[in-house]
């Protein structure tokens, strides 16, 4: 039996790190479609650390580090050490100790943006100003951007009028520069998010394969204390002064991802409630991808949910409960 066991968790670790480099390759090899999967290449450490334990996942993260820089470089190594190697080990820990899903959450996607801006400073060489390299990469988000939106018939600057602005593509541009780092946040936050609710998800599917216990039911909720930094952000915007909007901006930015995945643990809540068909979930779900005002409106109902929290509210029963 104890053969056995040591056999499986040589060939788990081995497993997850082939798994790793390939995912992490697909960034490389498929333009959109790699991007996403590379993104998902923390998920097969976390898995082995709820199975067999931190001595175990820090091997694994190890051998990745080193298949990557004898594939590539050294650099690769520590690029994928910084950028998925740490937020795999804190969001493991945090899974193991059942912590708080807002503060988990938020905690790997600093991590993550955190571990993106060095890997860019440490690609580039730029030392001095580490914000160079970063704003380069921004511009050359921009550029992909205007690109694609240019093979989709999206004017750029020229007078046609949108939303209330002649130069509404060049506003556009501005308004992404100023925003970019709240931007990046709220990108991690979304894939912070994504990570808590799949493994949960596994973990409540394979409970005694990993770690044995079961999850609580998931649910968001941010400090009420939070709601004075949505108007102290929403004072400094209103300055005109162009620097301080600048921050409140991005204060703004960041304080509606976080309202968003409470608005949306609150739909999540009221669906189970209500025991809606999933018809409508999907609806909601192609509505919150494709309708650009939906998802304020969810982060809307994330911050009045201090006012009037939704999820202690008194509902009659649906049909379906009576």
């Amino acid at each position: 039996m104890q053969h056995t066991r040591w056999f499986a968790m040589v060939a788990e670790t081995l497993l997850a790190t082939l798994v790793a480099v390939g995912l992490l390759a697909s960034g490389s090899l498929l333009p959109v479609l790699g991007v996403f999967l590379s993104l998902l290449s923390p998920l097969p450490f976390v898995l082995l650390r709820l199975r067999h334990g931190f001595p175990v996942l820090s091997l694994a993260l190890a051998l990745t580090a080193l298949t990557l820089a004898g594939l590539s470089s050294g650099m690769q190594g520590m690029a994928f050490l910084l950028e998925f190697g740490l937020p795999a080990m804190l969001l493991a820990e945090g899974l193991r100790r059942g912590s708080r899903p807002e503060l988990l959450v938020t905690t790997v996607a600093v991590l993550l943006t955190l571990g993106g801006m060095g890997v860019l400073v440490l690609a580039s060489g730029d030392w001095a100003p580490p914000l160079r390299a970063i704003g380069r990469h921004g511009e050359e988000i921009l550029a992909q951007m205007e690109a694609f939106g240019a093979q989709l018939g999206v004017p750029g600057d020229g007078p046609g009028v949108l939303a209330g602005s002649p130069t509404f593509p060049a506003f556009l541009r501005l308004a992404f520069r100023v925003a970019f780092p709240a931007l990046s946040f709220v990108g991690s936050l979304l894939t912070a998010g994504g990570y808590l609710v799949l493994l949960r998800a596994l973990t409540r599917q394979w409970t005694a394969q990993l770690g044995g216990g079961t999850p609580e039911p998931f649910r968001w909720e941010l400090p009420e204390v939070l709601v004075w930094a949505v108007i102290a952000a929403g004072a400094l915007y209103l300055t005109g002064l162009s620097r301080v909007q600048g921050v409140g901006l991005n204060l703004l930015i960041i304080l509606v991802g976080l309202y968003f995945l409470q608005g949306l643990s609150i739909a999540a809540f009221l669906f189970q409630r209500f025991q809606l068909p999933r018809v409508l979930a999907a609806l909601s779900v192609f509505l919150l991808l494709f309708h650009p005002v939906f998802p304020l409106l969810v982060a809307g109902v994330g911050l009045f949910d201090v006012w009037f929290g939704f999820r202690h509210l008194s509902f009659p029963k649906s049909p379906r409960q009576t």
